[in-house]
């Protein structure tokens, strides 16, 4: 971020001053929705938090007090975090790895380097002869003069080495540029030049073999208390009012599913359960709606074994 919310040692206030400037050790407020300003460790508050602009990892994780943040992530939860930076903006893990990718990009191949070092020898030669023979003949008669002028441009421009110069950068852009027009991102010409020789590849999966984002895949009923619609109804009117990821795929899914909320449905005491899930009153009936833990604290979770694993398998 440009300006970061400096908490005052003295009067407690926020004050807000470019990120540029934070020394190390100061103590910043990052609110719903900021971005860390700076390297740090949380020191009050617990909350979740974006890191995929680093790691590339969608799903936010949980920092509380003890924790480390890295400058660049988003604070996505619902409170704040107060940091105590360890580092200035500059010496960010965000920054050095913006370094390292412009590093990256300046790198040039071993065949630009070879043809590149190959020019620099040839081209004085070719320039040498081409000027040796459109100077000499002159010397032998003005007809003689005339006819190796001619050959000697002629040799300069078919034995220029310009086409050879030119065209490895060329074919990478060409490459490159193919390449980013079906979304992938190749940095560099060495990169690209390194594929021809790559014969196993590792992916990350999110984002790249994943669009990185949820999407409920399988919902199995236990018991016969509720339909699979009544069950979509109940998870998209509790999970409506949550900014967790998860929420947003829930609504997501009953919606695709055509499951449409009916109208006066009374939702009350809605509330986050940290770490396990959310809790409210439908109706006067209270649902909760939430991982193993939750369940477990409630005494809840009878279910059958192969049930249980294959809810620890998910």
């Amino acid at each position: 971020p440009e300006y970061a919310n400096v908490v005052d040692p003295e009067s407690g206030g926020i004050v807000i001053v470019p990120a540029a400037n934070i020394p190390v050790g100061s103590v910043v407020s990052v609110r719903t929705g900021d971005k860390v300003p700076a390297d740090g460790v949380v020191v009050e508050g617990t909350s979740s938090v974006d890191e995929s602009s680093l790691t590339g990892e969608a799903r936010p994780v949980e920092k509380r007090a003890g924790d480390d943040v890295s400058g660049g992530s988003i604070n996505v939860g619902l409170c704040q975090l107060v940091v105590k930076t360890t580092a200035t903006v500059g010496d960010s893990t965000l920054s050095r790895l913006i370094q390292l990718v412009e590093e990256a990009q300046a790198n040039t191949s071993e065949t630009e380097k070879l043809v590149d070092a190959f020019a620099r020898k040839y081209t004085p030669v070719v320039l040498t002869m081409s000027l040796f023979i459109c100077t000499v003949p002159w010397f032998f008669g003005a007809e003689t003069g005339r006819y190796w002028m001619l050959n000697g441009l002629i040799i300069m421009v078919v034995a220029c080495p310009c086409a050879l110069t030119i065209s490895t950068p060329v074919t990478y852009s060409a490459g490159l540029a193919a390449a980013a027009q079906r979304g992938i991102i190749i940095k560099g010409g060495s990169k690209l030049e390194a594929l021809g020789n790559v014969e196993t590849v590792l992916f990350d999966k999110t984002g790249t073999i994943t669009t990185g984002r949820f999407a409920l895949s399988h919902l199995d009923l236990i018991g016969n208390l509720k339909s699979r619609k009544e069950l979509l109804e109940l998870l998209a009117i509790i999970e409506a009012p949550s900014s967790h990821p998860l929420s947003a795929c829930l609504v997501s899914a009953a919606r695709e599913e055509g499951v449409v909320v009916p109208p006066g449905v009374a939702l009350r005491e809605h509330t986050i359960l940290k770490g396990e899930g959310v809790s409210a009153y439908v109706d006067d009936e209270k649902v909760y709606v939430g991982n193993d833990r939750l369940f477990n604290r409630l005494d809840m979770y009878n279910i059958s074994l192969q049930q249980i694993e294959l809810a620890e398998k998910w």
